[in-house]
């Protein structure tokens, strides 16, 4: 895990105790995601952020390089589907996320049930997480509520 950071050189630090190289591809992606506010962020929305800021890396670096953070535990991958994924810098906070799948939105939640069974279903079956994350998918009540306005 990383603290936010406003300089590629704490990426740069970050990088190297998470055993790796620390090449321009990762520093870029890994400031971007400290630097950003609070999110989640699909590979291509990450890669044209970054380009507007002059650095040049292919698609696929962004997506390679996605893949290194998330195995140094530095980001979180958020699947979505079969070939959509976020992605968001790894605070350590165990949290899940609602997603709504008209605008995209995405919230965070944490609820202490789902935490302990999730424990305990790992448990029974002798698993160690490699991952945790839980993403409901639904339809927001701003979106539900513009499909179906209330009438007067």
């Amino acid at each position: 895990m990383s603290p936010r950071s406003s300089s590629p050189i704490h990426a740069l630090d970050a990088l190297k105790r998470a055993g790796l190289a620390g090449t321009s591809a990762q520093i870029a992606v890994l400031d971007y995601l400290q630097q950003a506010e609070h999110g989640h962020f699909g590979a291509e929305e990450i890669h044209r952020r970054i380009a507007r800021t002059g650095e040049r890396m292919n698609l696929s670096t962004t997506y390679r390089v996605l893949h290194q953070l998330v195995g140094a535990g530095l980001v979180a991958n958020v699947p979505l589907g079969k070939d959509h994924s976020l992605y968001e810098l790894n605070t350590g906070k165990v949290h899940d996320h609602l997603v709504c799948v008209v605008c995209g939105r995405v919230e965070e939640f944490s609820d202490v049930t789902i935490n302990r069974r999730r424990a305990a279903i790992a448990k029974e079956f002798g698993l160690r997480f490699a991952g945790k994350t839980l993403a409901l998918q639904g339809v927001c009540a701003d979106c539900a509520a513009r499909a179906h306005p209330a009438r007067p």
